[in-house]
């Protein structure tokens, strides 16, 4: 009685702990494998019976007559059984850790996007089948964990969602937000004690966090479950696009594309740019596929049919796989899924894009202001007009203002000379002696320019680029040239200035708001211009400026330079100002290098200088048969000058790298001043290229005036096009714009075909899991209730109460008398 109440003391002791463990929670209390006793009053009396019954059996066998070695062996395991015996004595117990049964969360993440359907090149399951397989309900390893854990099962494309089941799952969302549920769940169970997340997936997640994401923040470890092996899979596909926009006249857009192929070294792709509207091909060409891993690099220099907003497919393909290919680009992307079977490639998703270009349109306007006629003007307006996007609008002064006599003979008239002649009721048309008498070219009202050179934000501020040629300081009032000042700075329009007798000027030139405008320092000798012939250069930098050249390559470039006539006239100017770019030079008479064309960035615009005053001579030299580089050098630096100018009416898409998240698109209303409108109607209108418009609500930005700002979800693969139209408080139009974006969410779930291990690995160690082979999920599931998890409770159970404590006695016991019979002993 008194060694039952004792071990029941000691069991009530040890009871009593592991409660206070396992509701503080503290895991510093008994460690896993501990061992203790239930009856430690028993340790003395059990030694002195082992030890007297040790020494008795050994002092009997030594007595027998047999061989040493059968003797210490029998007398061995008579020892071990009664020191067994004697331990039980003791009541010998173990004491450890255990996960507390349903208390920890175990999420199970699956992957449901459509890289999921791919198929090992080893395996018949695709992907998303064995996982299903794996998570069947009968499954060994989830009734284990579901004892322990509980369990919940969770789906992830666009976004995270609980599932009852996997049966359902398809396999079939655009893209794979695998961070982001990680991330989401995370701050789901930021107060819940979580064991760990197991993830199913192929690691090739669409929205990946920044190179240096900890993702230890998560606060659980993570166990990715993968496959054993890789199998290899043939595939072709672009792997990453650019577009770039310039100024150069036969080929605005340029298009370079980098081709990734795996099991396909040696083979012929072709690479083909498709008018996604009209259908019509542009371009193909073709291109040898290298090894894998290597990229191949492929190039389009083309023109647009048509400005504004356009859509374009670029494709690449072997040309077995041509029909597979363009009936893959046309279908939905779920039907080309099935479509890609009919070609030995993995999958054909990856090998098509959609391009989203935007040529900038005009009406473009242009105020050209020259203070004599001259030949520059004819080229310059004859080369402007065969553009359909540029309109130039002229004021040119035939006669400068003359001195203003207070007396007369009755006979003479007070207005100027130049318009006797044009009868009675003409006079108000008449210019004054005092005023210069300019004329008006290309206007678009009778009262536009009327006045003469803008005297108002309004009016000036209606035109995208000035340019003034050989105009003096003292043809502006202070006003028009502080005006043209903002013009530049604030509104954002481009300035082009032209040399002649009466520009860059001496030192008053360099005072005035026009000298702040030009990208050259006034002069500092008297000498205005200096007689040549002069040779045209272009500069490094100039030379990588498309709308500075005429020639798609450099050594073509440098032979029409060599062709080109010898300039005369040049005028003297200052240094160039810092910030500014030195594009073309000439080399003068004496050796020296003088700068011919400049231009920089000022405030929201940009500002040009051509130091030359008599380009008109490229044009008069030129042979009828020879290209019209001179026509085409004033088109390409005009679309410089305007090509950014800001606009009253303004559209802009915003779209992030992650293809699960929205566009934002930024609307911008100005007034005529080109000031912010915070009350304007703004009516949005999106149109999918194959679907029907709808219309949607852009709100005011709070953080800017004059900006309106939508955000929409574009979750079918496929062109969009962006319309917007605006209109002031008092219901007059602000404008309209456009702008197009695409949504591609193949291109990044299927940028790799191969399960990313790396990825996976990383995420495990830095969470402090584990990756888990699909094969041996029993072996995880049995040893996850070992792992640290947050909440535990302690369990204890007696040794002594174990089966194999009496089986290993009596097999040490029947083991001693099988040798003493054998051996004939007594």
């Amino acid at each position: 009685m008194l060694e039952i109440a004792a071990f029941e003391i000691g069991l009530s002791k040890i009871h009593a702990q592991a409660m206070m463990y396992a509701l503080t929670g503290n895991e510093s209390g008994l460690a896993t494998g501990e061992l203790l006793l239930g009856a430690p009053e028993w340790v003395w009396p059990a030694t002195i019976i082992f030890c007297v019954s040790a020494g008795l059996i050994l002092w009997s066998y030594l007595q027998r007559g047999t061989s040493s070695v059968v003797r210490l062996l029998a007398a061995a395991l008579k020892i071990t059984a009664i020191g067994l015996i004697a331990l039980c004595l003791l009541q010998p117990m173990r004491s450890g850790t255990r996960p507390r049964p349903k208390a920890n969360v175990l999420p199970i993440l699956i992957d449901n996007s459509q890289s999921m359907r791919m198929k090992n090149a080893s395996d018949k399951q695709a992907r998303h089948e064995r996982v299903s397989a794996l998570m069947d309900m009968n499954s060994s390893w989830r009734a284990r964990i579901a004892e322990a854990f509980d369990v919940r099962t969770y789906s992830f494309d666009a976004r995270l969602e609980r599932i009852d089941d996997t049966e359902s799952l398809e396999a079939d969302g655009y893209v794979s937000s695998m961070a982001g549920s990680l991330q989401s769940l995370s701050q789901r169970f930021e107060d819940r004690p979580v064991a760990g997340a197991m993830l199913f997936t192929d690691g090739n997640l669409t929205d990946a966090p920044p190179a240096d994401f900890d993702w230890s923040s998560l606060g659980f470890p993570v166990y990715p479950v993968l496959p054993s092996s890789d199998g290899v899979a043939n595939d072709l596909r672009i792997a990453d696009v650019s577009v770039r926009q310039t100024d150069f006249e036969s080929a605005p857009t340029t298009l370079n594309l980098s081709l990734d192929a795996v099991g396909m070294q040696g083979e012929t792709a072709v690479v083909q740019l498709r008018d996604l509207e009209s259908e019509k091909v542009i371009e193909e060409q073709t291109t040898k596929i290298g090894a894998d891993g290597k990229r191949s690099e492929v190039r389009f220099r083309f023109r647009p049919e048509k400005p504004g907003v356009g859509f374009h497919r670029v494709s690449v393909f072997r040309e077995s796989d041509r029909e597979a290919v363009e009936r893959a680009g046309e279908a939905a992307s779920a039907e080309a899924g099935d479509q890609a079977t009919e070609s030995d490639e993995a999958t054909l998703e990856n090998n098509t894009r959609i391009l989203a270009i935007d040529r900038a349109s005009g009406p473009y306007r242009i105020l050209y202001l020259a203070g004599r006629p001259n030949w520059e003007f004819k080229f310059m307006r004859r080369a402007l007009d065969e553009d359909a996007e540029v309109q130039l609008v002229s004021l040119i002064r035939i006669a400068d203002k003359e001195p203003k006599f207070s007396f007369r003979d009755k006979g003479v008239n007070s207005t100027n000379p130049l318009f006797a002649g044009l009868g009675e009721g003409e006079e108000e048309a008449a210019q004054q002696y005092d005023e210069a008498v300019v004329i008006r070219l290309g206007v678009k009202e009778s009262e536009e320019l009327s006045e003469g050179f803008p005297e108002s934000a309004e009016e000036l501020f209606a035109y995208h680029a000035v340019i003034l040629d050989d105009i003096e300081n003292d043809f502006f009032t202070q006003d028009q040239m502080l005006l043209l000042r903002r013009f530049v700075g604030s509104r954002g329009g481009g300035l082009l200035m032209l040399g002649g007798t009466e520009a860059f000027a001496s030192k008053k030139f360099g005072d005035s708001p026009l000298g702040e405008l030009s990208p050259v320092y006034a002069p500092r000798s008297s000498t205005q211009h200096v007689d040549g012939p002069y040779r045209l250069t272009l500069t490094r930098e100039g030379m990588l400026q498309p709308w500075v050249r005429l020639r798609q390559t450099e050594i073509s470039e440098k032979d029409r330079l060599e062709t080109m006539p010898e300039f005369m006239t040049m005028n003297t100017v200052g240094d160039v100002k810092p910030g500014a770019s030195q594009l073309v030079t000439v080399e003068t008479p004496n050796g020296e290098t003088a700068p011919a064309l400049v231009a920089q960035r000022f405030g929201k615009g940009r500002t040009a200088a051509i130091t030359l005053g008599d380009v008109w001579r490229w044009s008069l030299r030129r042979d009828e048969e020879q290209p019209d580089d001179p026509g085409q050098a004033w088109r390409q630096l005009s679309h410089w000058l305007v090509n950014e100018v800001p606009r009253r009416a303004e559209l802009r898409i915003e779209q992030s790298s992650d293809p699960s998240e929205p566009v934002t698109i930024t609307a911008t209303a100005r007034d005529e001043a080109y000031l912010p409108i915070d009350n304007a109607t703004v009516e949005l209108t999106i149109t999918p290229l194959a679907g029907e418009p709808f219309q949607l609500a852009a709100e005011i930005d709070d953080s800017q005036p004059g900006v309106y700002k939508a955000t929409y979800w574009s979750r079918e693969p496929g062109a969009y096009l962006a319309e917007v139209e605006i209109h002031a408080a008092d219901g007059s139009q602000v404008g309209s714009a456009r702008a197009g974006w695409t949504a591609q969410s193949g291109a990044a779930e299927f940028a790799d075909l191969r399960v990313n291990r790396e990825l996976l690995q990383m995420i495990a160690d830095q969470t402090g899991g584990e990756v888990v082979q699909d094969d041996r999920l029993d072996e995880f599931a049995k040893a996850l209730p070992t792992k640290k998890v947050p909440l535990t409770e302690t369990w204890v159970y007696p040794l002594w109460h174990q089966p194999w404590v009496m089986f290993i006695a009596m097999l040490c016991l029947c083991t001693e008398w099988g040798l003493r019979r054998w051996k004939g002993l007594a």
